[in-house]
């Protein structure tokens, strides 16, 4: 059996508001971050959170229809991959404005008065 494709967009065709859009979720925001502050890929089964697998799944996919991770099956495993070095390309210095940001809290001197 063939391994099983998973359709990537272009970045090029990959709109801010989407990516943000996709980001905006706190569970899917959570699964940037483990991506983001590990090296290479990792498993979906190794993806630590307390929901259900097809819960799981339906973030993966609109992580990946944003453009934001890549998913790649190898036999029966299929691992998942932040595509950051071409997001950097696409909006740069987004992806770590994003992650540099704690839960909650607004940057000094953006509030209103």
């Amino acid at each position: 059996m063939a391994p099983r494709e998973h359709a990537h967009p272009a970045l090029c065709d990959v709109e801010l508001v989407t990516v943000l859009s996709a980001l905006a979720e706190p569970t899917r925001l959570r699964i940037v971050r483990m991506l983001a502050a590990m090296e290479g890929e990792r498993a979906w089964k190794d993806i630590d959170l307390p929901i259900a697998q097809s819960t799981l799944s339906h973030h993966l996919k609109i992580l990946r229809n944003a453009g934001l991770v890549q998913n790649r099956s190898e036999g029966t495993r299929c691992y998942i991959s932040l595509r950051d070095d071409e997001l950097e390309s696409r909006f740069p210095g987004l992806l770590e404005s994003v992650l540099s940001c704690r839960d909650g809290l607004v940057p000094e001197g953006t509030r209103d008065a």
